[in-house]
């Protein structure tokens, strides 16, 4: 029997005012164009906590430190399943470097559905928009 992969993920909503940082991916890679929250995959023996200040540096060469437990979502994509963690970011330091995504953008929750979201983190959003309402 062929069982998928199953990936565990963490997601990053970091706030600053009314608006959500929301990440594209590259054209290059995976889900190439699609809009994210920024995270990565939970390495052997690292809590999704630390995964996600790892990442963000990784990322955008910045300091964050973890906070709350948004929510989770799994997501089958055909090939691998993906479970993504998402917590909120109580603060970051540092400017924001595009180190692997193409762009950024910090929208409100009335237009972060505007953007081609990757179907993992779609929920996310979705969550995010009623928590805010």
């Amino acid at each position: 029997m062929n069982s998928k992969k199953r990936i565990e993920v963490t997601a990053a909503i970091i706030r600053k005012d009314n608006r959500f940082l929301c990440a594209q991916r590259k054209d290059s890679s995976e889900q190439g164009g699609k809009w994210e929250f920024p995270g990565g995959k939970i390495e052997h023996g690292e809590s999704p906590e630390a995964c996600l200040e790892r990442e963000l540096f990784e990322e955008f060469n910045i300091q964050a430190t973890c906070g709350k437990f948004l929510c989770e979502n799994t997501h089958d994509y055909g090939d691998k399943i993906v479970n993504l963690k998402a917590y909120f970011i109580d603060s970051t330091q540092g400017r924001f470097q595009l180190l692997v995504h193409k762009d950024i953008k910090w929208l409100t929750c009335d237009t972060i559905l505007n953007l081609d979201w990757a179907e993992a983190d779609l929920p996310i959003v979705n969550r995010l928009i009623e928590n805010s309402n």
